[in-house]
């Protein structure tokens, strides 16, 4: 818990100075200027002495309003486990849907259905993992900041709260993502 509240404190120091920066140095492009369609994504790597986990999650989404964008998700998780002898790796995939509506200067709202087919690992025995594929549905909410680098890219990072977390759910409230798109 305490490690988690460390994590979402130094976000939000990070998104205020990201914000502080674009204001001083006038950096922000305004909704009105930016492209319709926007294609992006994210991409995260995770390794420790005995597990990778690599996720590939690109997007596609359309400016309703100015302030209020609606798109869908794709999301590939690949994950191995290596320990005391016992190998294991998985497959997941999946999709959904997001909505994401801007409040302020890059400050946004996000809401996000997703179902994922997820293959959960569990043990048999003292030396053998089992994996079990599950359909997962996580509804999630929160916000972000998008920095605008131009009329046509942004970085954005984004913490998630996931609404439908059980026991099965691969992710862990609360959820960070760092991603980037740009517009046509």
């Amino acid at each position: 818990m305490k490690r988690q509240l460390n994590r979402i404190i130094v976000l939000c120091v990070l998104l205020f100075s990201f914000h502080s920066q674009a204001i001083s140095q006038n950096n922000y492009i305004p909704n009105q200027d930016i492209s319709r369609w926007n294609f992006g994504g994210e991409f995260g790597l995770g390794f420790t002495s005995s597990s990778a986990n690599i996720t590939i999650s690109p997007l596609i989404g359309y400016r309703i309003t100015p302030k209020w964008e609606f798109g869908t998700r794709l999301t590939y998780n690949y994950y191995s486990y290596k320990d005391l002898g016992v190998k294991a790796s998985t497959h997941n995939y999946g999709g959904g849907f997001f909505t994401v509506y801007d409040i302020y200067r890059g400050i946004f709202l996000q809401a996000e259905n997703e179902i994922l087919s997820y293959e959960q690992l569990h043990w048999t025995s003292i030396d053998q993992l089992d994996a079990e594929r599950k359909i997962i549905h996580s509804i999630f909410i929160g916000g972000g900041y998008r920095q605008y680098v131009s009329q046509k890219a942004f970085a954005s990072i984004t913490i998630l709260y996931n609404l439908n977390e059980t026991l099965d759910s691969p992710y862990a409230n609360p959820l960070f993502r760092i991603g980037f798109g740009f517009g046509l």
